[in-house]
């Protein structure tokens, strides 16, 4: 785990803006990164026209997200040559800085810095020495380190009232078309001890709510325990009163997990499991290890034996041989699990994936039609899962004012719906029952009770 070096703050404290793109992940990783640049003399800001420094934490998921962080410099460095924002430094970091190092660090468009996702305890020297001596090329800091966990401050989390918490990252799985084994390394576990200091911290700093993040989070396994058992060591923490967790992989979510998961009052009966696809030869070729039958009997025992819960999924439309007889197995799996939520995405090849080496025989514009036909699919079982929870009352938790109407609170239920509060002055934090009186898009509309 890093232990930055603390120093005495500035007098002249540079400051720095820390822009987030993709997963939760990094937006844990932004914190840290905050964390460890405070705690070594820097301030972060929230202006981007305040700022001595801007760091980009990017994402490299897909090709999309990496077209925008080089446009997003070639912005950035336009504003500094028009003396529209002050930064001195622009910097790149996370999975793209992992992944494409050298073109972010050469050309008429490159970042000042670079750092990958296991060196940002580097970035105060980094940093300095940008400042103090300006080198004529950008410093640039990666590999993956095993021993490196990092701990991001115990303050709370900008959007709602749930802290969230890294438990491992990388992944052992070898998905065909997924780029994070290369980006993240291979998985490598905080330890129990590190991850229950850091939840009882924050619950010490008044936090009530985790979310229990890894790239494969049910996959936590130390020499101690595994994902079951460490959810039973946090849900023994004293002043915790849910926990929730992202992402999961079907072939980790077995029985007694779910078991621990139903037994266990404080973790909140939502799953996010995703499926890719719902045919099985789809499936074999994106190397998931895994059936639909197998996968809807997983579904099929989450409702069985936790009340209440809910589910949300992944979806890849016009993967490299995907028919449309492959593409109406994944239609059908939809209309089977009924997800309140789903993620879809045309299949785009990641380079030096082994996908990559396969033919992309799917048109753009195949893809883009069984993409709109799924989500159509989808927004249609969630009218029906909306209208079956009007006049119902459930509890929710408050996560803070919501941009419209005046006087409204944004809420949100323990199996993951977000409901809409007018005229309320609950405040976050708060817990309260309510009655669902309907529903604006994935938003319900509720009343105290």
């Amino acid at each position: 785990m890093t232990s930055p070096v603390l120093h005495d703050a500035r007098p002249d404290s540079p400051r720095v803006f820390i822009e987030t793109y993709g997963c939760q992940m990094n937006t844990y990783d932004s914190s840290a990164i905050g964390g460890i640049l405070i705690r070594n003399g820097y301030t972060r800001t929230d202006v981007l026209a305040d700022a001595d420094i801007v760091l980009l934490n990017t994402c490299s998921v897909r090709e999309l997200a990496e077209h925008k962080i080089f446009s997003r410099i070639g912005e950035l460095r336009s504003l500094r040559r028009h003396d529209q924002i002050r930064a001195e430094i622009i910097g790149v970091c996370g999975c793209m800085a992992e992944r494409l190092a050298g073109a972010l660090a050469k050309g008429t468009g490159r970042a000042d810095l670079v750092a990958g996702v296991d060196q940002y305890d580097r970035l105060p020297v980094m940093l300095d020495e940008l400042i103090e001596k300006k080198p004529r090329r950008a410093p640039v800091a990666t590999g993956h380190l095993d021993h490196m966990h990092y701990v991001a401050p115990p303050e709370a989390y900008p959007t709602n009232n749930s802290h969230l918490v890294t438990i491992h990252k990388g992944c052992d799985y070898r998905c065909t078309y997924c780029i994070v084994p290369e980006t993240r390394g291979p998985q490598r576990e905080k330890t129990p001890e590190a991850i229950i200091a850091e939840i009882e911290g924050i619950v010490g700093a008044g936090g009530a709510e985790v979310t229990l993040l890894g790239q494969n989070v049910t996959a936590y396994k130390s020499p101690e325990l595994d994902f079951a058992g460490l959810l039973r060591r946090v849900a023994e923490i004293d002043g915790l009163d849910r926990i929730r967790f992202l992402t999961g992989h079907p072939c980790d979510m077995d029985e007694p997990l779910i078991q621990a998961i139903a037994d266990l009052e404080t973790v909140c009966p939502w799953l996010h499991i995703p499926a890719q696809s719902g045919s099985n030869r789809v499936l074999k070729r994106m190397k998931r290890f895994y059936t639909s039958e197998t996968y809807l009997d997983l579904v099929a025992t989450a409702r069985r034996m936790i009340p209440d819960v809910t589910f949300s999924g992944d979806f890849i439309v016009g993967f490299p041989g995907e028919t449309r007889d492959d593409f109406l197995r994944t239609l059908e799996l939809v209309r089977e699990v009924r997800y309140d939520q789903t993620f879809n995405f045309k299949y785009s090849a990641r380079p030096g994936t082994p996908a990559a080496r396969l033919e992309d025989d799917v048109s753009l514009e195949e893809k883009k039609a069984r993409l709109a036909e799924l989500i159509a699919l989808q927004d249609d079982v969630w009218t029906e899962l909306a209208a079956d929870e009007i006049g119902r009352t459930r509890w929710v938790a408050v996560e803070g004012k919501a941009r419209r109407p005046e006087g409204a609170v944004k809420a949100r239920t323990l199996n993951n719906r977000k409901v809409l509060l007018k005229d309320c002055d609950a405040v976050t934090g708060d817990v309260i029952e309510v009655r669902i009186t309907g529903c604006e898009s994935t938003t319900f509309i509720g009343i105290l009770v």
